[in-house]
């Protein structure tokens, strides 16, 4: 068995970063992916917590009992 194939949409992807952040070390590419997804995990995060707690963060309204 072979290698498998990359997905040319994620070549693509990573060629893009390359080409935008233009990292020369392996501490600019930690930056450059901070940069890029950074805001997916707060997001993401932010989203589990407002299911887990069953209401959005800045709810000023009653807030349900989750038992």
């Amino acid at each position: 068995m072979g290698k498998p194939k990359r997905d040319p949409d994620s070549v693509e992807l990573a060629n893009k970063i390359i080409e935008q952040y233009q990292p020369k070390s392996v501490e600019d590419m930690q930056h450059a992916l901070k940069d890029i997804f950074g805001p997916m995990f707060e997001s993401m995060l932010k989203g589990e917590t407002n299911h887990h707690l069953g209401y959005e963060s800045n709810d000023k309204g009653r807030k349900r009992n989750k038992q």
